[in-house]
């Protein structure tokens, strides 16, 4: 050592004290259980977070981080803030997420500062109330313009939305109330503020079917959510039949977002590999709903805002090269009663061959690749050109019957031998 020169001795004192570090902070973080620290889970932000359901679960350690996840000098490269865990009781994997990086949340804090004239910095959690909205919101109540344009869910808000919205919720401050009180108003207008996911979450339950991971609960500035399965970009290279029964599945989950018939309707605007998952018995289920708009039918109706309201809105092929480009227009959606939009996010998107996912290394769509007999007996490639571009007025509400039936029949077939004997 005294035979080294002064800057390696330095370097080599220098990497020393790195290594004591990050050792001492790997060792730290797992025996600590952050999901019980309210620094960790911003609890002091409260009203302007998602809620505290699971608070008193977190408290008592019966949830915990797994994985890298424990480990907190990971954050800095898990910038989504996106955990896996389990809980104790039932030893179930789920999914906690912050919905948001940490600048995005310093961004809400300061608007909200700013909303109430105190300076950047101040203490969101005593002054949400006198902001300018929070403020009407004590005094009026929770309007539509107090979430209209702040994010996709509220688009285009009406009463009946915000009815919705206040009678599924389920991180009021008093659960045994039927009333929501206005601390529990500020708060969806926090969350709101943050991101709709939560709100979407509960609004449209995984319980009524909605193809959505089930809401566990809240606290402070983290959800739980049940873990739905990996992204669907793993599943690029299974079998033809596996891959046509997803196809399916997310043909099936378009529907469902047509809700035809309801009320309200749901539209993709942010549809991607990323945001669709399957879980190990082939289950297809949607994890990202902070860019779903929600569009309410009756208030259309009663509105008239345009001479074709009652027309089916439909949505225009715009050719990309060399990305994924996915193009709408809200006013579009907000003032018709039907679109195909959901039809076209599916097909342009995900499974036709304009799938475009460079950064993933994929460069066709999920059903790449088609055997003979999906041509020859389903005319598959013909229904998937006629999804994508809607060459004729309405013709992808027409073709979409089709398109599901053949996927649903192709996700039955193993091999042409088997085509053959279910053609004979």
């Amino acid at each position: 050592m005294k035979r080294l020169p002064l800057k390696i001795k330095c370097f080599m004192v220098l990497m020393m004290f790195v290594s004591v570090y990050v050792y001492g902070n790997l060792v730290w973080s797992l025996n600590i259980n952050h999901l019980k620290t309210d620094t960790f889970l911003e609890i002091g932000k409260c009203p302007a977070c998602f809620g505290h359901s699971m608070c008193i679960n977190m408290k008592n350690e019966k949830i915990y981080f797994t994985g890298w996840s424990k480990v907190r000098l990971f954050d800095i490269i898990n910038i989504k803030n996106v955990h896996t865990a389990r809980h104790l009781d039932n030893q179930e994997q789920i999914i906690i997420k912050k919905l948001g990086h940490n600048k995005e949340f310093e961004n809400v804090d300061e608007k909200i500062c700013k909303d109430a004239n105190r300076p950047k910095g101040c203490d969101v959690a005593r002054i949400l109330h006198i902001t300018n909205t929070g403020d009407e919101i004590v005094r009026k109540g929770l309007l539509p313009k107090h979430l209209e344009e702040m994010n996709q869910m509220f688009a285009c808000p009406t009463y009946s939305l915000i009815d919705r919205v206040l009678s599924y919720y389920k991180e009021r401050l008093i659960p045994a109330r039927s009333m929501l009180n206005t601390r529990d108003k500020l708060q969806i207008y926090g969350t709101s503020l943050i991101n709709a996911e939560p709100l979407m979450l509960q609004t449209f339950p995984a319980e009524e079917g909605w193809s959505f991971p089930k809401y566990y609960g809240a606290c402070g500035r983290y959800i739980a959510v049940s873990h739905a399965g990996e992204p669907l970009h793993n599943f690029f290279s299974e079998p033809f039949h596996k891959r046509a029964d997803i196809a399916y599945q997310i043909m099936k989950i378009a529907d469902k977002l047509n809700n035809e018939g309801n009320q309200f309707v749901l539209y993709w605007t942010d549809l991607s590999l990323d945001n669709l998952v399957v879980d190990s018995a082939g289950k297809v289920t949607v994890v990202d709903l902070e860019d779903i708009i929600v569009v309410d039918r009756d208030a259309i109706a009663r509105a008239k805002p345009r001479k074709d309201w009652y027309e089916v809105h439909q949505s225009s092929f715009v050719h990309c090269y060399r990305k994924n480009c996915f193009r709408f227009s809200r006013d579009d959606l907000c003032t018709h009663v039907n679109s195909d939009h959901n039809y076209y996010a599916a097909c342009r998107i995900i499974i036709s061959e304009y799938v475009n996912e460079q950064s993933l290394g994929l460069m066709r769509g999920l059903l790449h690749d088609m055997p003979n007999y999906a041509n020859d007996d389903w005319d598959l490639q013909h229904l998937l050109h006629e999804c994508v571009h809607g060459y004729t007025p309405a013709s992808r509400m027409k073709v979409k019957t089709q398109l599901t039936e053949a996927l649903f029949n192709l996700s039955n077939i193993r091999d042409s031998n088997d085509a053959a004997k279910r053609k004979r």
